[in-house]
């Protein structure tokens, strides 16, 4: 198989039809639900993602570069709001300071 290859959905699914299997039939071979592959494609399952990459003997990494990454809070940054999360009792207030 060519690293080269830039694996967008119609490539991905040109490449199980390609090699004689449907993404149902990877699925099943799997021992996942019928449509787990077809939501991996579009990025709602990673189960169904990691059967098509190995079905079709492509890294996972490789076919899903951008896809099922880690959880936005695990990065350094999120969207969390650190200033506000704390609890109102804990954090001093400024005019408690200057008396």
């Amino acid at each position: 198989m060519k690293t080269d290859t830039k694996w967008d959905r119609p490539a991905i699914l040109a490449e199980v039809q390609r090699q004689g299997m449907t993404l149902t039939g990877i699925a099943r071979d799997a021992g996942l639900n019928e449509s787990a592959c077809r939501q991996g494609i579009i990025g709602a399952s990673r189960k169904g993602a990691e059967a098509i990459a190995k079905a079709i003997g492509v890294p996972f990494r490789e076919l899903f570069p951008d896809s099922y990454t880690r959880g936005r809070h695990h990065e350094k940054n999120s969207s969390s709001n650190e200033c506000c999360n704390g609890s109102a009792k804990s954090a001093p207030r400024a005019d408690q300071n200057a008396a």
